[in-house]
């Protein structure tokens, strides 16, 4: 079905954990470049979970799809590369890696240099031929330091293959002050995973999007939807963990004889809960890999959380058995693998909440961590290497 001709305004809102919903005249194609029917308002899909792509089916409330923007700093950081007339803009945080600067002028873009950017790499004209094909708006030129005039683009919205929306034309972006770079070209995540939301920012690639699936791989849907799910199955593991081991010390047996081998109740349970921790918290990062944001905030949630209910009541008493009376203590095996075990578990466990609540939304936007990936990735290691010493622990005062 043609839409009608383009007069009057259009408008992409993009709606809080759902659809981008779209009013006004404008082109919808599908990857294949098909028209596809446009009657009023559109709802399209932006959690990449969709069984009707491009448009929205609900699914997003079922994931629990997350549009919250997650990269920390400006989002518009824009590198120049200046050549003796032109300069070349590039916006690496909205690149959606369509791949047509480097597959057109090799030569001005260059993968694997740095800069990656050569402006005297063609002729000015052919450069900027280029630049106004770059479909996201990443890339951006200026002649004797003012850009070229712009010119009249169709207004369309086009789902490419296995891709972001490529917008158009005239078609104003209602994001709550998130605002293209190049108003009449730019490129919307419509995989879910961006972490530059509502813009693309090439995470489609990296996680395998593929348009033809409902629900991409590595989406689960549990019974009550991922949210209500996880709060229920969260706060129940977490509560029945804390009543067990409070229930065993109430009931006098904390050192009873516990289910592995000939060793105490407690260190066997808090072994297992341990390695169920480490599991739990490596599967979260998983989840994070394949762009399942909403999923991997909420079970990291529950594990730190169950990590913090683990130190306040096992992990912090059972160092009363590496309790120092002098300096010389710490050369014996028993007294410093704890000690070291308590250090690293304290900063990991910091570094853990921290990152909790800032996934959550309850730390202040200037408490936020600039590399929060970097911390994730630091944290989880953390969580493997005080496992890892809890392990040693474990030997070193029950089975050695």
């Amino acid at each position: 079905m043609t839409a009608p001709a383009a007069s009057g305004s259009t408008t992409i809102e993009v709606a809080k954990n759902g659809p981008y919903l779209v009013r006004g005249p404008c082109l919808l194609r599908d990857s294949r470049g098909e028209e596809t029917p446009a009657r009023g308002a559109i709802a399209l899909c932006r959690c990449g979970n969709s069984s009707k792509k491009p448009l929205c089916d609900g699914t997003h409330a079922k994931v629990a799809f997350d549009g919250a923007r997650l990269a920390v700093g400006p989002a518009d950081g824009v590198d120049s590369h200046r050549g003796s007339r032109i300069t070349i803009h590039d916006n690496r945080a909205i690149c959606a890696h369509a791949g047509v600067c480097t597959d057109s002028l090799p030569h001005v873009f260059r993968l694997g240099h740095e800069p990656w950017v050569d402006t005297g790499g063609a002729d000015a004209e052919a450069i900027i031929a280029l630049v106004k094909r770059c479909p996201s708006g990443a890339l951006s030129v200026s002649i004797d330091g003012s850009p070229p005039p712009a010119e009249p683009r169709e207004r369309a919205i086009t789902a490419s293959k296995n891709g972001p929306y490529f917008v158009t034309g005239q078609v104003e972006l209602k994001s709550g002050g998130a605002a293209p770079r190049v108003p009449d070209r730019y490129a919307l995540c419509r995989c879910g995973g961006s972490k530059n939301k509502p813009f693309c920012d090439g995470t489609h690639w990296a996680i395998g999007f593929d348009e033809v699936r409902g629900r991409q791989a590595g989406v689960w849907v549990p019974p009550l939807g991922v949210k209500r799910f996880s709060l229920i199955a969260g706060g129940l593991l977490i509560a029945g963990v804390a009543a067990a081991i409070l229930g065993i010390e109430a009931a006098g047996k904390w050192s009873a004889r516990g289910f592995i081998g000939k060793t105490a109740l407690i260190p066997d349970l808090n072994l297992v809960l341990e390695v169920l921790l480490v599991a739990g918290l490596t599967f979260g990062a998983w989840l994070a890999k394949r762009g399942n944001i909403a999923a991997h905030r909420y079970n990291q949630s529950v594990f730190v959380l169950l990590n913090a209910v683990l130190v306040a009541l096992i992990m912090a008493r059972g160092m009363e058995n590496a309790e120092l009376e002098s300096a010389a203590d710490l050369a014996q095996l028993q007294i410093w693998v704890p000690w070291l075990h308590a250090a690293i578990g304290a900063a990991t466990v910091a570094s853990g909440l921290w990152l909790v609540l800032q996934m959550n939304g309850v730390l202040p936007e200037w408490l936020h961590v600039r590399g929060w990936k970097t911390m994730m990735k630091l944290t989880l290691a953390g969580y493997w290497i005080v496992a890892l010493l809890g392990l040693a622990i474990f030997y070193v005062w029950f089975l050695r």
